[in-house]
């Protein structure tokens, strides 16, 4: 890691000194300058790909979400071959990570009105133009029916019989439920967990969104499935406000909560991949709650 840091601050012209570590996550190092700039590292050429899918969007749809701030990329390496792959750098954006805990009740009803009116945003933007540089996710039958055989011995050695009957209907249901896969492809943030989302310093309200480098063409319950993690009732208020913008979508609700057990069990295949058992047994009590109903988190 020390290589890839070394190598990349030689390639940008800067000292360690120049600038301050903001953090270390699966697929980039996060520095900042001393001029405000926020600089990301790619660990990997997958990353580094996603950079180059920032550098070209962002900057076209940014008018299109004010007033909410989002990053606008001012400069973008990218090398298939050389460490580093990838890096991107953009102006730090005002505001503080949103903090469930300091989430008042008087706030949640504006909060997630400025949600669903930004998911909503995102969603109305055309995709044809962006078919080249974003994936297309569909939701797959054989990627599912391939993600319960991958876990299914583990999940029959931590659920009970009961538990393990109930995961079995689920399996059927979510393979045979044709609303789940008839919905009109948009663009999405693909990562709408409140990490991402930045608050003024009362969080009081949104001042900006950031990291969209999962960003694809797909199911736009994707994008609210996260916000289920604020509280069952912070979730019907940002539904609310962005079926105002697509009333014709009656199935939404339905697709999200089949996102939510897929996104937990998807967390199970790279616990049970990696071998991380601390994240296995998150993973195992995740799905007790968000699927089966038997166990009971908390996600805040």
């Amino acid at each position: 890691m020390n290589s890839l840091l070394e190598k990349s601050l030689q390639l940008l012209k800067l000292n360690k000194k120049d600038v301050q570590f903001i953090g270390d996550g699966f697929g980039s190092l996060v520095l900042e300058d001393q001029n405000g700039m926020i600089i990301r590292i790619a660990k990997n050429l997958d990353t580094a790909k996603q950079y180059k899918k920032e550098y070209k969007i962002l900057p076209q749809i940014q008018a299109t979400l004010s007033p909410i701030k989002i990053p606008k990329p001012t400069w973008c390496h990218f090398d298939q071959k050389n460490v580093p792959f990838g890096i991107i750098m953009y102006e730090k954006l005002a505001g503080l990570t949103l903090n469930p805990k300091l989430l008042l009740d008087e706030n949640k009803i504006t909060i997630a009105k400025q949600l669903g009116a930004f998911i909503a945003l995102i969603h109305q933007i055309p995709v044809n133009h962006f078919k080249e540089s974003c994936s297309q996710e569909i939701n797959n039958r054989n990627h599912i029916a391939k993600l319960r055989s991958y876990t299914n011995e583990t999940l029959k050695n931590h659920l009970t019989t009961k538990e393990m009957s109930l995961m079995d209907v689920w399996w059927e249901e979510t393979l045979k439920d044709k609303a789940f896969y008839s919905y009109k492809p948009v663009l999405c943030h693909g990562d709408l967990w409140y990490e991402n989302i930045l608050m003024n310093k009362k969080q009081t309200s949104i001042t900006g969104i950031i990291d969209f480098s999962d960003m694809k063409i797909g199911d736009p319950a994707i994008d609210l499935v996260p916000h289920h993690y604020l509280g069952e009732d912070f979730y019907s208020l940002v539904l609310s406000e962005y079926s105002s913008a697509f009333p014709e979508d009656h199935t939404i609700d339905d697709r999200v909560k089949r996102h939510r057990g897929l996104r937990e069990l998807t967390g199970l295949e790279y616990a049970i991949k990696h071998k991380d058992d601390i994240e296995l047994k998150d993973s195992i009590a995740k799905i007790g709650d968000v699927i089966l109903g038997t166990r009971k988190m908390d996600f805040s």
